[in-house]
């Protein structure tokens, strides 16, 4: 942990951050393209992004987005000037790799465009640690007991203790060569099955990955219900 990795410094001497959020999902199990739900009288896009420009240490910020919204989505954020909107893929990682090759960053952060409740401090945390580490991710310990069966018989075999399992959030961060290399592969090998960026990158890459804890808070919306809680969840903590 106390090892800092070499990486591209600016002219300036800084190290330059971006984030990469992914926008280009289909909003199938929701029903309509939730990224323009309102929370808190702000679509739920505009509300992701205020947390990472709340931040402070993001130079840039990159939207993958689906085709027919990338209009919608650049009126919306015209007057954010370090935001820029690109064309995602069909599949998550075949978006942030394109948003990647139109990032700058030294150490890049990727983020589900729809966990609007992301703290600032936490994207801080993660991207001390990244600067550190190399790859780093959040994560929760889950709040129920989690079992394990063997095949389709549902017969428990174990059960995982909760300190030592961690259910995967966004965001999570990696130097740009360490992700670039996991995820061109990935996109070579058609490997699409993962959702969390942490597995793609430890099953492309030998490098180790560090889980930076995260908050209950930062919930992803998926289905209706979910956006009724993220405007709960909103007023109470952001």
């Amino acid at each position: 942990m106390d090892q800092v990795f070499d990486t591209c410094i600016n002219p300036d001497g800084e190290i330059m951050i971006s984030a990469l959020i992914t926008a280009a999902g289909s909003s199938a199990r929701y029903g309509k393209n939730k990224m323009l739900e309102p929370v808190q009288g702000k679509p739920l896009l505009i509300r992701t992004l205020e947390r990472f420009l709340a931040c402070g240490e993001i130079e840039e910020i990159i939207v993958a987005a689906r085709s027919s919204d990338k209009a919608t989505y650049e009126e919306l954020t015209r007057e954010l000037a370090i935001v820029k909107i690109v064309i995602g893929g069909k599949q998550r990682i075949e978006s942030l790799l394109n948003a990647l090759n139109a990032s700058c960053g030294d150490i890049l952060i990727t983020h589900d465009g729809a966990r609007p409740l992301v703290k600032p401090d936490l994207i801080k945390k993660l991207i001390s640690c990244v600067k550190k580490t190399g790859a780093a991710m959040t994560a929760v310990n889950p709040t129920a007991t989690v079992k394990i069966t063997a095949d389709q018989s549902m017969m428990i075999t174990g059960t995982l203790p909760r300190i030592k399992t961690w259910i995967a959030q966004t965001p999570q961060g990696y130097r740009r060569e360490i992700l670039k290399q996991a995820m061109e592969k990935a996109v070579a090998e058609k490997y699409f099955v993962p959702t969390d960026d942490s597995e793609i990158v430890a099953h492309m890459t030998s490098h180790a990955i560090v889980i930076v804890p995260g908050n209950h808070s930062n919930i992803k919306v998926t289905y209706r219900s979910d956006i009724a809680i993220a405007n709960e969840l909103f007023e109470a903590c952001c």
